[in-house]
């Protein structure tokens, strides 16, 4: 018997209540992940069931109540390459490393609360308010506008936003508790951490942590930096076209440990890299790498390091030479 138009959104709510339940056990597994893609995209009444029951969950401010998700699939792990191959060292390696990637999947808090996220590339973002926010990859936002302010809150990655004039209500950009204030500009937000960069390429905007309260200016090509619970700390100038560099498909790297540039370059794979060992801590690595090329940029940076790199299909280990 088809289902009644009543029936079937009670049958999606309910659907979707456990979806939400099942992410935010942070308990979710990779193929639970592309099931539920599928069912959010499989009948436009689950999407809009998911969005409504989202908004109740972000309502509460809480965990929803325990529930059973969908059943979980068995996966199966992946043969290793021969020892003539691989030698059993880095075998072990790439087997926690296959094994990391099918048990930690993505980040469930921020895929539960995220309005836009980038995938592996860049995506551009067209705001209510005809404002642009431009997400590298990975990047994730949640959009909150009212009748007194446009609210955007960077929940993770790197966000250029050009702010649309002719709007009286002020735009903000808060991560970590702090609070970017647009003056007419355009500008980039990069939350790393525990700490929020922001950087100016026009125009202007202030820069207020909750440490203090304390406003800081920054113009064109000025650049900031606070961590939380921390006061803005104002950082030198910067070249305004080096700024939010990944527009252009560029990733910049300045004198970045080789885990801070592993983790650059990481975000641009489907499949993630890992570093093993201890990489010398005097090994900085400097340059200007293709985004749409992770793997020859991971290369690069192994060369660089003197690294060796090992992979097993699409997951990739650097460790140090024998």
């Amino acid at each position: 018997m088809t289902k009644s138009m009543p029936e079937r959104r009670a049958t999606a709510e309910d659907e979707a209540r456990r979806w939400i339940a099942r992410m935010a056990s942070a308990e979710m597994t990779a193929d639970e992940l592309a099931l539920f893609t599928a069912w959010r995209a499989a009948d436009p009444t689950h999407n809009r069931a998911f969005e409504q029951q989202r908004a109740v969950w972000r309502a509460a401010g809480r965990r929803p109540a325990a529930g059973h998700g969908p059943a979980r699939r068995r996966s199966r792990w992946p043969r290793f390459p021969s020892a003539r191959r691989v030698s059993r060292p880095a075998a072990a390696g790439l087997a926690a490393a296959a094994i990391a990637a099918l048990l930690l999947g993505p980040d469930i808090a921020v895929l539960v609360r995220a309005d836009h996220r980038a995938g592996t590339a860049v995506e551009s973002v067209m705001l209510p308010d005809g404002s642009r926010a431009s997400l590298n990859a990975g990047a994730a936002i949640v959009v909150a506008y009212d009748d007194t302010e446009r609210r955007i809150e960077l929940l993770r990655g790197d966000a250029w936003f050009t702010v649309a004039h002719g709007d009286n209500r002020p735009f903000r950009v808060t991560a970590l508790g702090g609070v970017t204030e647009d003056i007419g500009t355009a500008f980039e937000v990069r939350r790393d951490g525990a700490s929020v960069a922001v950087a100016v390429t026009e125009g202007a905007v202030e820069v207020r942590a909750a440490a203090t309260g304390a406003r800081l200016p920054l113009r064109a090509a000025q650049r900031a930096r606070y961590d939380k619970g921390g006061a803005v700390v104002r950082l030198g100038a910067a070249d305004p076209t080096t700024i939010a560099a990944w527009r252009q498909n560029e990733i910049l790297l300045d004198r970045a440990t080789v885990a801070e540039a592993v983790a650059q370059i990481g975000r641009y794979r489907a499949a993630p890299v890992f570093v093993v060992g201890a990489p010398a801590p005097n090994r900085r690595i400097s340059g200007v790498f293709r985004a749409d090329r992770p793997d020859e940029a991971i290369d690069a940076v192994a060369g660089m390091a003197d690294l060796a790199v090992y992979r097993l299909g699409g997951i990739t280990m650097l460790r140090p030479r024998a």
